[in-house]
């Protein structure tokens, strides 16, 4: 545990050098799409992702601000539903880029 702990601290520091300035910039909208976008890729939503790294209390907080700013980071990523449209864009992508998932 104390191992995990020091590894999830690291990699916390490397990922904010790295992502800090950018994820500071995006308007509430590029938010809510990552946020989606992290479902996608995951299988697994925000909230969930921050309470097994930095515990429920953390998780808890950090939904509490997504709501004042009218974004939830529970929501769901239903490709066939309301998120139709962004995965057609996302396969786009993914083709022209030659990913396969």
């Amino acid at each position: 545990q104390k191992e995990r702990k020091k590894i999830i601290k690291s990699r916390e520091k490397d990922l904010r050098k790295e992502f800090a300035e950018p994820l500071m910039n995006l308007s509430v909208y590029q938010g809510k799409v990552l946020m989606k976008l992290i479902n996608r890729e995951t299988s697994n939503n925000c909230y969930e992702i921050i309470k097994e790294y930095k515990g429920s209390f953390t998780a808890r907080f950090y939904q509490t601000v997504a709501f004042f700013f009218g974004s939830n980071l529970k929501q769901p990523y239903d490709k066939n539903g309301d998120e139709a449209e962004m995965e057609k864009i996302v396969k786009e992508v993914e083709r022209m880029y030659g990913y396969r998932s």
